[in-house]
Protein backbone atom coordinates (compact mmCIF):
# COMPACT_ATOMS: atom_id res chain seq x y z
CA UNK A 1 0.00 0.00 0.00
CA UNK A 2 1.37 3.52 -0.46
CA UNK A 3 0.17 6.98 -0.08
CA UNK A 4 0.10 9.40 -2.84
CA UNK A 5 1.13 12.69 -1.99
CA UNK A 6 0.52 15.87 -3.70
CA UNK A 7 2.94 18.78 -4.22
CA UNK A 8 3.14 19.78 -0.53
CA UNK A 9 3.41 16.59 0.49
CA UNK A 10 -0.50 15.96 1.76
CA UNK A 11 -2.70 12.75 0.81
CA UNK A 12 -4.38 12.53 -1.72
CA UNK A 13 -5.27 9.48 -2.16
CA UNK A 14 -3.65 5.24 -0.95
CA UNK A 15 -3.61 2.74 -3.08
CA UNK A 16 -2.46 -1.04 -3.02
CA UNK A 17 -0.01 -1.54 -6.16
CA UNK A 18 3.82 -2.92 -6.42
CA UNK A 19 6.15 -0.38 -6.09
CA UNK A 20 7.50 -0.25 -9.73
CA UNK A 21 4.16 0.85 -11.20
CA UNK A 22 4.32 3.39 -8.10
CA UNK A 23 7.26 5.04 -9.31
CA UNK A 24 6.56 5.24 -12.71
CA UNK A 25 3.09 7.39 -12.12
CA UNK A 26 4.20 8.86 -9.49
CA UNK A 27 7.96 9.67 -9.05
CA UNK A 28 9.12 10.90 -5.48
CA UNK A 29 4.86 11.96 -4.92
CA UNK A 30 4.51 8.95 -2.88
CA UNK A 31 5.20 6.62 0.40
CA UNK A 32 5.16 3.44 1.72
CA UNK A 33 2.44 2.54 4.23
CA UNK A 34 4.41 0.27 6.74
CA UNK A 35 2.19 -2.86 8.47
CA UNK A 36 1.78 -2.10 12.01
CA UNK A 37 2.85 -5.20 14.14
CA UNK A 38 0.33 -6.17 17.08
CA UNK A 39 1.27 -5.13 20.47
CA UNK A 40 2.91 -8.42 22.43
CA UNK A 41 1.29 -10.20 24.89
CA UNK A 42 -2.16 -10.16 23.16
CA UNK A 43 -3.63 -13.87 23.74
CA UNK A 44 -6.35 -12.72 22.34
CA UNK A 45 -5.16 -12.51 18.48
CA UNK A 46 -5.66 -9.57 16.12
CA UNK A 47 -9.57 -10.27 15.07
CA UNK A 48 -12.31 -8.16 16.21
CA UNK A 49 -15.73 -6.62 15.21
CA UNK A 50 -16.83 -3.59 13.43
CA UNK A 51 -18.36 -2.39 16.14
CA UNK A 52 -15.03 -2.78 18.66
CA UNK A 53 -12.87 -1.34 15.77
CA UNK A 54 -15.51 1.84 15.56
CA UNK A 55 -14.86 2.08 19.74
CA UNK A 56 -11.85 1.96 18.72
CA UNK A 57 -11.91 5.76 17.69
CA UNK A 58 -13.34 8.77 19.75
CA UNK A 59 -16.40 10.45 19.48
CA UNK A 60 -14.51 13.53 17.83
CA UNK A 61 -12.42 11.57 15.55
CA UNK A 62 -15.73 9.66 14.10
CA UNK A 63 -17.32 12.88 13.36
CA UNK A 64 -13.88 14.24 11.77
CA UNK A 65 -14.09 11.52 9.58
CA UNK A 66 -17.37 11.49 8.37
CA UNK A 67 -16.99 14.98 7.55
CA UNK A 68 -14.27 14.22 5.71
CA UNK A 69 -15.84 11.84 3.54
CA UNK A 70 -18.62 14.36 2.51
CA UNK A 71 -18.37 15.23 -1.03
CA UNK A 72 -17.77 18.71 -2.41
CA UNK A 73 -18.73 19.19 -5.92
CA UNK A 74 -17.12 22.38 -5.70
CA UNK A 75 -13.97 21.82 -4.65
CA UNK A 76 -10.56 20.69 -6.06
CA UNK A 77 -10.14 17.01 -7.74
CA UNK A 78 -7.41 16.07 -4.77
CA UNK A 79 -10.29 17.41 -1.85
CA UNK A 80 -12.91 15.29 -3.90
CA UNK A 81 -10.33 12.08 -4.49
CA UNK A 82 -9.38 12.03 -0.64
CA UNK A 83 -13.38 12.36 0.15
CA UNK A 84 -14.05 9.60 -2.09
CA UNK A 85 -11.17 7.91 -0.78
CA UNK A 86 -12.39 8.25 3.00
CA UNK A 87 -15.90 7.14 1.78
CA UNK A 88 -14.74 4.32 0.21
CA UNK A 89 -12.64 2.99 3.18
CA UNK A 90 -15.89 3.25 5.56
CA UNK A 91 -17.69 0.96 3.21
CA UNK A 92 -14.81 -1.50 2.78
CA UNK A 93 -15.24 -1.75 6.82
CA UNK A 94 -18.74 -1.85 6.83
CA UNK A 95 -18.53 -4.80 4.57
CA UNK A 96 -16.03 -6.25 6.20
CA UNK A 97 -17.48 -9.47 8.26
CA UNK A 98 -14.64 -8.97 10.89
CA UNK A 99 -11.56 -6.70 11.15
CA UNK A 100 -7.65 -8.14 11.44
CA UNK A 101 -5.72 -5.15 12.44
CA UNK A 102 -2.92 -6.74 11.16
CA UNK A 103 -4.62 -6.75 7.27
CA UNK A 104 -2.45 -4.29 5.51
CA UNK A 105 -5.83 -2.41 3.98
CA UNK A 106 -6.97 -2.30 7.48
CA UNK A 107 -3.23 -0.65 8.50
CA UNK A 108 -3.36 1.49 5.41
CA UNK A 109 -6.82 2.95 5.56
CA UNK A 110 -5.94 3.97 9.48
CA UNK A 111 -2.74 5.47 8.60
CA UNK A 112 -3.83 7.51 5.79
CA UNK A 113 -6.42 9.13 8.31
CA UNK A 114 -3.83 10.02 10.80
CA UNK A 115 -1.69 11.14 7.47
CA UNK A 116 -4.70 13.09 6.53
CA UNK A 117 -4.87 14.88 9.97
CA UNK A 118 -7.71 13.33 10.98
CA UNK A 119 -6.41 11.38 14.08
CA UNK A 120 -3.54 12.86 16.34
CA UNK A 121 -0.20 11.65 15.66
CA UNK A 122 0.13 8.05 16.69
CA UNK A 123 -3.59 7.22 17.29
CA UNK A 124 -3.15 5.08 14.30
CA UNK A 125 -0.45 2.85 16.05
CA UNK A 126 -2.93 2.99 19.19
CA UNK A 127 -5.70 1.86 17.31
CA UNK A 128 -4.29 -0.33 15.83
CA UNK A 129 -1.87 -2.13 18.23
CA UNK A 130 -3.80 -1.82 21.69
CA UNK A 131 -4.40 -5.66 22.97
CA UNK A 132 -7.49 -7.06 21.75
CA UNK A 133 -10.06 -7.62 24.26
CA UNK A 134 -12.01 -10.35 24.95
CA UNK A 135 -15.20 -8.32 25.09
CA UNK A 136 -14.13 -7.53 20.88
CA UNK A 137 -13.68 -10.41 19.63
CA UNK A 138 -16.50 -12.00 17.63
CA UNK A 139 -19.07 -14.25 19.20
CA UNK A 140 -17.83 -17.12 17.18
CA UNK A 141 -14.47 -16.70 18.20
CA UNK A 142 -15.54 -15.43 22.07
CA UNK A 143 -17.00 -19.05 22.54
CA UNK A 144 -13.62 -21.18 21.71
CA UNK A 145 -11.50 -18.70 24.01
CA UNK A 146 -11.18 -18.14 27.76
CA UNK A 147 -11.86 -14.34 29.09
Amino acid sequence: MFEILDDDGAVINVIASDLAFVEQHYPGRYREIVAIEPATGSDHGTIITRAAFRSRFTQAEKIAIELAGLDDPSAAIEARSQAAAIRTYQKDVDAAEFIDLTDPATAGGVQALEAAGLLAAGRAAEILTDPVQWSELPSNMQQSMPA
